[in-house]
């Protein structure tokens, strides 16, 4: 296929990625994807944003207090104190990197927890015992699908903040854009 083509087809795929689409929209296209050779982490990204356009307005009726927010170990300091919990980590609130203050202003909002989860593996096990209405969670775009069809599974309207640089030590997040999910249906405006 030529360049040009799969230039178009991105474009078309970018598009609809905004729209609400149904499920079976979203499998159909990323079929037609995978068979004219769109980049595998583009397409995952697409993904993401539009389950976050799909269910952005129910999630942000949930009250603060029926969210749960999920973050990943990766976006600790690499010389973080922090001690092994039940989920992951129990941050200490150090001030080496950001994630104790995101922590700190969810449980001000009301959040029904907060953690810092060792890996994709224990989201089910959170969901589970957690039962929340909503989840926000950050993390790398395949970490992000695969938790959406655990959101799925068990009814919760989940939101996904990719990283901006992954791996698993000292990733990177725009932390601006995970406030304003964080923060959504508040009075609160993130400048």
């Amino acid at each position: 296929m030529s360049s040009s083509k799969e230039r178009l087809a991105m474009k078309a795929i970018e598009k609809l990625a905004r729209l609400r689409l149904s499920e079976f929209a979203l499998s159909r296209f990323e079929r037609l994807a995978a068979k004219i050779g769109i980049d595998e982490r583009r397409l995952l990204e697409l993904y993401v944003e539009a389950k976050n356009n799909f269910g952005r307005e129910r999630f942000n009726r949930i009250p603060y207090s029926d969210r749960i927010l999920l973050l990943p170990q990766c976006l600790r300091s690499r010389d973080c104190p922090a001690k092994p919990g039940s989920y992951g980590y129990a941050c200490l609130h150090c001030g080496k990197c950001n994630v104790g203050e995101v922590i700190l202003e969810a449980e001000n909002l009301g959040y029904k927890s907060a953690l810092i989860i060792s890996g994709g593996s224990v989201v089910p096990k959170v969901l589970f015992e957690l039962s929340p209405k909503g989840c926000l969670g950050v993390g790398c775009v395949r970490e992000l699908v695969l938790a959406s069809f655990v959101c799925e599974k068990y009814g919760i309207v989940g939101q996904g903040i990719p990283l901006l640089k992954d791996g698993c030590l000292e990733t990177e997040l725009d932390w601006k854009s995970f406030r304003n999910v964080l923060y959504a249906n508040s009075s609160l405006k993130i400048i």
